[in-house]
């Protein structure tokens, strides 16, 4: 693949017709590695593999780092009656200090009051606003964060990470997990729209998740945050939200890494509050994991008939011309994507955004939560026009169409052309003396709005086979602002590099060639569009397959 400005470049030189989008390059700013776009990660902590270390309390006598804390803690009553409660799966709530150890949807405690000493708390938060962080930014997160705090040389910090050693015997002793004398240690500030969405926190020898909460005494629900808890469905996928707890100034929430931990961080609301928080994980040894499940796709379908007249009355007539694509192919080949505007008619594009405002329309949830939260319509509900555009770009005449603007082999009378994806590999198709052996498509009609989402993931059936991605949108008007999120990116699998976001425009046509193994993401849909007039828009997406 060519360097990103060399695409945008080249792509200028087109007529208006043909648009790129670049990224906005402060929002989609890139810092620390990370494995993949979707690995585990805890509330607020680094998705990567750390460079912990072991911290020790040699430095510092144990009793001068404990009285700091608060003693409840440390009671033998208080530790006996949390252990028996979590090795019964039992519910319990301390009366003196409020400590609290709920089993559903999986076992989490929360320890309020965790520091007593407020002089030293006032340091501690002193310290970690002015600590230096990273901007993470991915499709999984958007928030900053320090580098790993093991390796500080702040005092205060020190005796911090010493106060977790002290508590890493506690949690031993309340979940009988042997953990071992390797702590993750991370600074998060999450402020206004940043988010940490659905994953469980499984990697690594992780075993307890941690967050100590250092928010404003005035943190309410309305100011968002709040760490949310999945329950699961019977193939041990995140449900639906069913706990929310609210970060409270000085407590300290744990819970157990497992199969079944899937929480998120819910986007901050607050535009003045700084969601401050340190966290990380205790290790110990692995524990089993069962193979995720893998949906299945709907069939792709091959290309039907359509009418002449229908069909060259929804195509602007400039992409019918094969000069023009000529010029679309040339560059499409060597960049292998393209926007491509005013790609309807002006009046077949306002039918059918106003009929997708239909109250008809029965949208249903696409899930999980850890892949996806988007809505899709039941296609026997939509209006006759949108229904008409479905056949349109199922047709053969569109797959032609096609072809003649991307080179590809998508039907029996094109060209056959060795083509490379976004992502560099190349592939000559699976076409036999220059035809198509199988061309054909899945369409789904999208309904994207505050809170929509999809996650990269290995386990995307997609990521398998070559394909056309190309993507409609109605409704987002011609000036859409990348940091609303709502972009489609596209990634290399075990990559964390973004290799190119296409951004909405009313009746713009972005087509990408993707290739095996290059996974793509909705960036997640974030409160700024809750502000638009229209907040939020649709999307027609259709795959295609040579």
């Amino acid at each position: 693949m060519n360097k990103k400005k060399a695409c945008i470049e080249s792509l200028a030189a087109l007529e208006p017709n043909i648009k790129i989008r670049k990224e906005d390059d402060t929002d989609s700013e890139k810092t620390d590695t990370d494995p993949t776009p979707a690995a585990a990660s805890t509330d607020d902590t680094k998705l990567s593999k750390s460079d912990s270390i072991s911290t020790s309390t040699n430095c510092e006598n144990e009793q001068d780092v404990k009285k700091c804390m608060n003693p409840r803690i440390f009671d033998d009553d208080v530790v006996k009656a949390l252990h028996q409660a979590y090795s019964s799966m039992a519910s319990y709530k301390e009366d003196q200090d409020g400590m609290e150890l709920q089993v559903y949807p999986f076992r989490h405690c929360i320890l309020p009051d965790f520091l007593s000493d407020n002089a030293f708390i006032s340091q501690l938060e002193k310290e970690l606003k002015n600590v230096k962080l990273k901007r993470k930014n991915n499709d999984l997160y958007k928030f900053r964060q320090s580098s790993d705090l093991n390796h500080s040389k702040s005092s205060t910090i020190h005796k911090i990470r010493s106060q977790l050693q002290l508590m890493k015997d506690f949690l031993s002793s309340v979940t009988d997990i042997p953990l071992n004398s390797t702590i993750d240690l991370f600074c998060s500030h999450y402020r206004y729209t940043d988010v940490l969405l659905c994953h469980d926190d499984e990697l690594e020898g992780r075993r307890i998740a941690f967050i100590y909460y250092l928010v404003p005494e005035t943190w309410n629900s309305s100011d968002g945050g709040a760490l949310d808890l999945f329950d699961t469905d019977d193939y041990g996928q995140p449900k639906s939200v069913v706990k929310s707890i609210l970060p409270k100034r000085n407590s300290f929430v744990f819970f157990e890494v497992s199969s079944k931990s899937f929480h998120q961080v819910a986007e901050i609301l607050s535009e003045d509050k700084t969601r401050l928080s340190l966290s990380g994980w205790f290790h110990g040894p692995p524990f089993h994991r069962p193979p995720p499940h893998v949906e299945k796709l709907s069939p792709a379908l091959p290309y039907g008939n359509i009418d002449e007249g229908t069909f060259y009355s929804w195509i602007n007539t400039t992409y019918l011309i094969s000069e023009t694509q000529s010029e679309i192919r040339k560059r499409f080949e060597e960049d292998s994507f393209i926007m491509l505007s005013n790609f309807l008619g002006v009046e077949k594009f306002k039918e059918l955004s106003s009929a997708l405002c239909s109250s008809d329309i029965d949208w249903n949830h696409v899930g999980p939560a850890n892949k996806s939260n988007t809505l899709s319509a039941d296609k026997d509900s939509l209006p006759s026009i949108v229904k008409e555009y479905l056949r349109v770009i199922h047709s053969d005449a569109f797959f032609l169409v096609l072809s003649h603007l991307t080179g590809l082999n998508l039907h029996h009378m094109a060209t056959n052309h060795e083509k490379s994806g976004i992502n560099g590999e190349s592939s000559s198709g699976s076409s036999v003396n220059g035809n198509a052996s199988n061309p054909r498509c899945r369409s789904i009609v999208q309904k994207l709005q505050h809170g929509s989402y999809t996650l990269a993931h290995d386990t995307d059936p997609e990521v398998f086979e070559f394909s056309l991605d190309t993507m409609l949108y109605l409704g987002c008007g011609t000036d859409w602002d990348s940091k609303n999120g709502g972009g489609t990116s596209y990634i290399g699998k075990g990559d964390d590099e973004v290799l190119l976001t296409m951004e909405p425009e009313d009746n713009f046509l972005a087509l990408v060639y993707r290739d095996k193994d290059c996974m793509r993401f909705l960036k997640h849909m974030n409160h700024r569009v809750t502000q638009l007039p229209s907040p939020g828009f649709y999307e027609i997406n259709c795959v295609y397959y040579e």
